[in-house]
């Protein structure tokens, strides 16, 4: 009989897997909104929504890998089959044409691929154990955590590098190894990982139980609050916090001879990951403890609030820079620090809880609709993002050493405000560091004269020079409703409210937990 104090013999190899495939997720991501801007002249916003749907799709699919999973194929050949869909996609990042064509046959193959496994992956950790060894799942909840953020913490710390470098056939390509690397390591402990077999017809018979029904629609109410979590949080990973962080007016310098580029600010969430959860689990919760019981959904709650004051750091950061002054990237790891808080006590907390709620045969469909939570919080960032931008028909360019503007009758806007432009303008700009191109993409108003703007660059805010000749359609230029820091503080206020409403949820929620018998 095996040790009850021992981890089981397969979680090193889910870890190892887990470690490398989130290398690639990560990775891919952290350099996704700026290839997009940088490469494709893609605006701001436009960036923002595809990013989200990306998401949407990668937590989106894991109900069919759920499904997939628990009723016909088990955990493993899943696991196995997604995996090589995963890898094709970002093969095809990495070695196809520089295009949004290529880029969303791509991300359409990953999403497929990564959301596959989702579901599959972190309940095959919890399928290792038994009522003999069950007081170790929490230790390797942790663990599996820990993982995503130590392989996380190299590649978005690389990828931006070698995005600059090399370009995205390398920044996309040493990923993709990375993903071929976590299918192998997965094959190689197919022998030491414990089964649990499809449950096949009897999986409808549980989920569609009145038993079943109730659990679901219980959790349900829970993912809807962790689902605006999401919507926060996803931004600090490679979206709008990276945008913010590509302007000049970061000093991104943070002293003893460390420069860092936007996208590798995101690496220090996988460090405060590392960081936090020892202390989490041996400090902060033994010592919340003593003065009242520790519940999960008590976690979360807490967990809501903190993420929220991220973001109002966040929100101070947008209205120093949109004033013209500069403020330190230290600021903004102080909101990585928050929000990291945030991600212990929502993230792991939930992905335990979900495992532990769900009935044996329902586990990877529980921690779908968990995944799926991941899933509407990007939907929401990527729907904030479309309705927010307001077209501007009528707005006309004049190319010039500075590039004037003449907005429509009744339009008003303030220095610092975000202007897009589409790719058929008509107009070329002449950076003085770098090779001509289209007027497109995301600029700032840098001064405002009546019925007039004058556009600088969003990264350097210095003066567009342009020439050719306006042919813009009605389309071609807009603005957004959210402006500067109002964007930030929309997100800030929805949480708040979303964790004031969720302490009455959680009063009345009655957790019971299932976990595999012994034998």
């Amino acid at each position: 009989m095996e040790d009850s104090n021992k981890m089981p013999r397969g979680i090193p190899f889910i870890i190892a897997n887990e470690c490398a495939e989130r290398f690639c997720y990560y990775g891919i991501n952290a350099i996704l909104s700026v290839y997009m801007i940088g490469f494709l002249q893609f605006g701001q916003a436009r960036a923002t929504v595809w990013q989200s749907m990306f998401k949407f799709s990668a937590y989106f699919f894991p109900m069919l890998g759920a499904i997939v999973s628990d009723v016909f194929w088990g955990k493993y050949r899943t696991i196995i089959t997604f995996s090589m869909v995963y890898v094709l996609g970002c093969a095809i990042l990495a070695l196809g044409p520089t295009s949004p064509f290529n880029l969303a046959l791509g991300l359409g193959f990953m999403a497929f691929g990564t959301g596959g496994i989702k579901p599959c992956v972190s309940t095959n950790v919890g399928d290792q154990f038994t009522s003999r060894n069950q007081h170790l799942i929490e230790r390797a909840f942790n663990y599996f955590y820990m993982s995503i953020n130590f392989g996380s913490f190299f590649s978005i710390l690389m990828c931006p590098v070698w995005l600059e470098k090399y370009g995205p056939r390398v920044a996309f390509g040493i990923p993709a190894l990375m993903m071929a690397v976590a299918t192998l390591v997965f094959y190689l402990g197919r022998h030491r990982f414990a089964v649990v077999p499809p449950a096949g017809r009897q999986w409808l018979r549980d989920v569609f139980s009145r038993s079943g029904m109730k659990l679901v629609l219980s959790l349900l109410v829970v993912y809807a609050f962790v689902a605006v979590f999401w919507a926060l949080w996803d931004q600090s990973n490679g979206q709008t916090w990276t945008l913010q962080a590509t302007s000049d007016l970061m000093d991104k310098n943070l002293g003893f001879g460390i420069t860092l580029l936007p996208a590798q600010i995101q690496v220090v969430n996988g460090l405060f990951i590392l960081i936090m959860v020892p202390i989490f689990t041996f400090g902060v919760y033994p010592l919340w403890a003593r003065f009242t019981k520790v519940t999960p959904l008590r976690r979360i709650g807490l967990g809501l609030f903190v993420t929220a004051s991220s973001f109002l750091i966040v929100s101070w950061i947008e209205s120093r820079i949109q004033s013209g002054l500069r403020v330190s990237m230290w600021w903004q790891i102080l909101a990585y620090v928050v929000v990291t808080a945030g991600e212990v006590l929502v993230s792991i907390t939930a992905l335990e809880f979900s495992y532990k709620q769900a009935p044996l045969r329902m586990k990877s469909f529980i921690m779908a609709l968990f995944l799926l939570s991941i899933s509407l919080g990007n939907l929401g960032t990527a729907a904030v993002n479309k309705l927010m931008v307001r077209d501007l028909p009528g707005a006309v360019a004049a190319s010039g050493a500075q590039t004037w503007v003449t907005l429509p009758p009744g339009v008003t806007m303030i220095t610092g405000q975000k202007i897009d432009f589409d790719e058929h303008t008509g107009l070329t700009v002449h950076p003085s560091d770098g090779p001509a191109a289209p007027l497109a993409g995301t600029y700032l108003v840098a001064e405002v004269q009546g019925g007039r703007i004058r556009l600088m660059d969003n990264q350097h805010r210095k003066s567009v020079v342009t020439s050719g000749e306006w042919r813009g359609g009605p389309e071609s230029v807009s603005t957004y409703r959210l402006v500067g820091p109002e964007y930030f503080n929309f997100f800030a206020y929805l949480m708040l409210a979303c964790a004031v409403v969720f302490i009455g949820v959680a009063m009345v929620y009655r957790e019971q937990d299932h976990v595999r018998p012994d034998g």
